[in-house]
C-alpha cells in the first residue's frame, strides 16, 4: 500500500513538474511571439515608410512637371496677347479716340 501511495506522489510530482514545465513553456512561445509580431510591426512600418517615400517623390515629380506645363502655357497665352496687343495697338487706340470724341 506504501508503494501505491509513493507511487501516486510520485505521479503527482511529475504531474506538477509538467505543469510547470508547460506553463513555462507557454510563456516562452507567448513572448516569443510578441518578438515576432513586434519584429513583423518594425518590419511592415519600415515597408510602408519606404512605400511613402516612393509616392510622395513620385507626387513631388509629377506635381513639379504640371506647375511647368501651366508656367509655359501661361507664358504662351501672355506672349500671345502682347503680340496682339503690338499688332493692334493703333487700332485700339483710334478706337479709344473714336468713342472719346463722339461723347
Amino acid at each position: 500500500m506504501n508503494e501505491i501511495i509513493t507511487g501516486l506522489y510520485e505521479i503527482e510530482e511529475q504531474a506538477g513538474r509538467l505543469m510547470e514545465d508547460a506553463a513555462a513553456r507557454r510563456q516562452e512561445l507567448l513572448e516569443e511571439n510578441r518578438r515576432k509580431m513586434e519584429s513583423s510591426e518594425v518590419e511592415m512600418e519600415k515597408e510602408m515608410e519606404g512605400r511613402l517615400s516612393i509616392l510622395r517623390s513620385q507626387l513631388e515629380g509629377q506635381t513639379a512637371g504640371e506647375i511647368q506645363q501651366l508656367v509655359e502655357k501661361n507664358q504662351a497665352q501672355i506672349a500671345q496677347i502682347n503680340e496682339s496687343y503690338g499688332k493692334n495697338l493703333n487700332q485700339f487706340a483710334q478706337e479709344i479716340v473714336k468713342k472719346i470724341i463722339e461723347v
